[in-house]
């Protein structure tokens, strides 16, 4: 077995037992018998009918990322967009952010794209969603500032522990060494083979955001940016309606648990285990929900909704091969403005 086999299964392994780690944190002090009671009394119905919105919420991030693709002059089977986009959360349960590769792999693969074409289109797309999800901190913070003032209260450790991160003096040493590593390199090693092919990668990252930038379609993007995370939203807030001790919390209160549930999911373990419970759990005990009936909210949730992430998943990854396409749909169709370019050179 060679080292990389090795690391890969220490990133998975480690990353795993982390989100079992406070799995057993959060249910340690609590009865599981009196969880799975509380459990089995979720209306089964409901939940399955919030299923629907996360997988509307996926494929409409698929269309996004299609549109970025185009804007490039590709133009493979939307068919393979949305079923490596639903196999992409279906591997992050197997290494976080691997999901995020692959997908941009498969791709490249299937319909003859250069990697570096899926990935920077992949990354534009990423930054979308991480300004989303700041959106939904900030408009949260608008609708009820007195819950983040009482999570602080309730939850020290998680405050000392955003302050040691931005106060230590190592964090600011490593973005100066990070800083000096690569100022000398592109001002003293130039000629480095593998330095020309980093500058020749960021000077075609630079045309290709431009050609984006210059996109026809800038307002589907954004019309798909809002209404995926709003069926994200209701994906989870349905959800609340399947339980009697939240189903009168509200809107308001749903969107804040939601905004909360979304930063769980950013640290990286296998589909945000562990880290989406405490997230969820804690916000839902400040509005007054009882530890046990939290508790058994979250286990329910997260484990329904994953499995169908799953399915979604492994259904996409097994139709990916099958998907017809035609000469159209493969390599690149060079925008007019590349074109010109090329001829120029």
């Amino acid at each position: 077995m060679n080292s990389k086999r090795i690391q890969d299964i220490l990133k998975i392994v480690l990353s795993l037992a982390l989100g079992v780690a406070i799995i057993w944190l959060l249910y340690r002090k609590t009865s599981l018998k009196e969880i799975w009671e509380i459990a089995k009394t979720a209306h089964l119905g409901i939940i399955a009918l919030s299923l629907f919105f996360g997988l509307l919420g996926n494929y409409l991030r698929a269309l996004r990322w299609e549109l970025f693709l185009n804007s490039l002059g590709y133009n493979p089977k939307r068919e393979s967009i949305v079923f490596a986009t639903f196999g992409n959360y279906a591997v992050n349960y197997l290494l976080p952010r691997a999901g995020d590769i692959w997908r941009c792999g498969i791709v490249a693969k299937y319909d003859q794209i250069p990697f570096s074409k899926t990935f920077e289109t992949f990354f534009v797309d990423k930054i979308l969603d991480i300004l989303a999800g700041v959106a939904l901190i900030v408009i949260s913070l608008i609708l009820y500032v007195d819950f983040f003032i009482s999570y602080f209260h309730q939850n020290p450790g998680f405050a000392e522990n955003l302050t040691k991160i931005f106060t230590t003096v190592w964090l600011y040493l490593l973005l100066a060494v990070i800083a000096g590593v690569v100022f000398v390199m592109f001002t003293y090693f130039r000629e480095n083979p593998i330095v020309k092919k980093i500058n020749n990668f960021f000077q075609l990252l630079k045309y290709d955001m431009a050609l984006i930038a210059k996109m026809k379609s800038k307002r589907r993007i954004i019309i798909y940016t809002i209404f995926s995370w709003l069926s994200f939203y209701l994906y989870f807030y349905i959800c609340f309606y399947a339980f009697d001790f939240t189903k009168e919390l509200g809107f308001v209160i749903g969107w804040i648990v939601f905004a909360m549930s979304n930063l769980g999911v950013a640290v990286p373990v296998q589909g945000g285990i562990g880290t989406w419970h405490f997230m969820v759990i804690s916000s839902l005990v400040i509005f007054g929900v009882g530890y046990d009936q939290a508790g058994a909210f979250a286990g329910a949730v997260f484990t329904i909704q994953s499995v169908w992430i799953i399915l979604l998943g492994v259904i996409g990854i097994l139709l990916l091969p099958h998907v017809k396409r035609g000469k159209e749909n493969l390599g690149l169709q060079k925008p007019a403005e590349q074109e010109e370019t090329t001829n120029n050179n």
